[in-house]
């Protein structure tokens, strides 16, 4: 059973909403994954620069979430000792189309970033691809978790 967008916001280190500019293995804790950069816009909880790096594991058995480079996300992350912002198929991280129920919940932005920044810049045409399938689509995703496997098994080779 999913949890509230109230018990979301108070059981998460930080909420906000951005879009996926990069997908990659997550070298930086010893659980692998996948490490997503998002160009944030809004922020409702937490200390939350323009872009941040969140982890998620490499597949929804394990939890992960899908995300899809150039999709704008509602994100609500946890913060653990091995991983400061973390992010789970049981959190109530979703697209931003798919969120009304939260953005109603959450009300007015503590923090939001103007898109129309000369420092921020947007991707488009067909550099905009996703190296993950996003929730709608699943087609490939097997292929996804052993390329991620794989890159995790021989990263840790060769540490």
């Amino acid at each position: 059973m999913k949890i509230s967008p109230s018990e979301g916001l108070s059981s998460s280190h930080a909420v906000f909403s951005g879009e996926v500019t990069k997908l990659e293995p997550n070298t930086a804790t010893k659980f692998g994954g996948v490490a997503v950069t998002l160009r944030v816009k809004k922020v409702w909880k937490g200390d939350v620069g323009e872009q941040v790096e969140v982890h998620t594991a490499g597949n929804s058995a394990a939890c992960g979430y899908g995300f899809a480079i150039g999709e704008t996300y509602l994100v609500y992350a946890s913060r653990d000792e091995a991983d400061p912002m973390r992010v789970s198929l049981c959190s109530r991280t979703a697209p931003l189309a798919n969120a009304k129920e939260d953005l109603d919940f959450l009300g007015k932005p503590v923090k939001q970033f103007d898109d129309a920044s000369p420092n921020r810049k947007r991707r488009r045409g067909k550099d905009n691809c996703s190296a993950s399938p996003g929730p709608a689509s699943h087609s490939g995703s097997g292929w996804m978790v052993l390329l991620l496997a794989g890159v995790a098994l021989g990263l840790r080779r060769l540490a």
